[in-house]
């Protein structure tokens, strides 16, 4: 009797003991991933924040002109978080997202298509509550960039990035801001880096240029909130 009361004692304890080693994994578990995602996501900010200062533009010199067909632009695929489409339905745009980045120098880069935007690695990600920069086109030598008309949009129009997974997130345009002095446009681009009304922030931002050596012509940039 004795022996079969220690048996049962023996499989009750050995029991209690598996369910909390299933706990405490469980646990550690939840912990490990609230951290990877915690710093990952800080070590997000904080790079965002150590990038040079954006300075200038980069114009591209030949940029392609050819336009992506319906097929390429819908099997064109991204990482889920990353901005994957760009949609300003006044401008009839509908348009890739690539990815761009800041040299040492404080130069933005412009995609080499007249047809895709950019952003910058260095910005934030839609709905990650911080700024977000995109790029693109505005001259180009026989036919519009995707941003020409960028400085024809209005307060209120409304801008919608599309990430890989599917999510959108729409943007109220605040702020337009045309630049006409090259020497001015630093200043301009310095509030790229920095939200609007403490609000998550798209800028898109374009450069005009005229003549064979693309000279500068204005800088465009635009500021819009998300909308909640």
């Amino acid at each position: 009797m004795a022996l079969k009361i220690n048996r049962t004692t023996q499989r009750v304890i050995r029991g209690i003991g598996i369910v909390l080693l299933i706990c405490l994994i469980a646990c550690m578990a939840k912990i490990l991933i609230w951290e990877t995602s915690y710093y990952r996501n800080k070590s997000s900010e904080q790079r965002a924040t150590a990038d040079a200062p954006i300075t200038r533009i980069v114009t591209v010199i030949n940029p392609n002109e050819t336009k992506p067909t319906d097929k390429e632009i819908n099997e064109y695929q991204v990482e889920a978080d990353k901005p994957r489409y760009i949609d300003i339905k006044r401008l009839n745009i509908h348009a890739r997202v690539q990815v761009s980045s800041v040299d040492t120098n404080g130069l933005l880069s412009v995609p080499n298509n007249i047809y895709d935007a950019s952003w910058y690695s260095g910005s934030s990600r839609p709905g990650h509550g911080g700024y977000i920069i995109l790029s693109g086109v505005g001259t180009a030598k026989t036919a519009k960039g995707i941003f020409a008309d960028l400085d024809s949009l209005e307060k209120g129009d409304e801008i919608t990035l599309q990430v890989g997974i599917g999510d959108k997130y729409t943007y109220e345009v605040k702020e337009i801001n045309i630049v006409s002095d090259e020497k001015d446009s630093e200043a301009t681009l310095a509030k790229l880096q920095k939200k609007l009304d403490q609000k998550e922030t798209l800028s898109l931002v374009t450069l005009k240029t005229s003549g064979a050596e693309q000279k500068f012509d204005s800088l465009v940039m635009l500021r819009a909130t998300l909308k909640e």
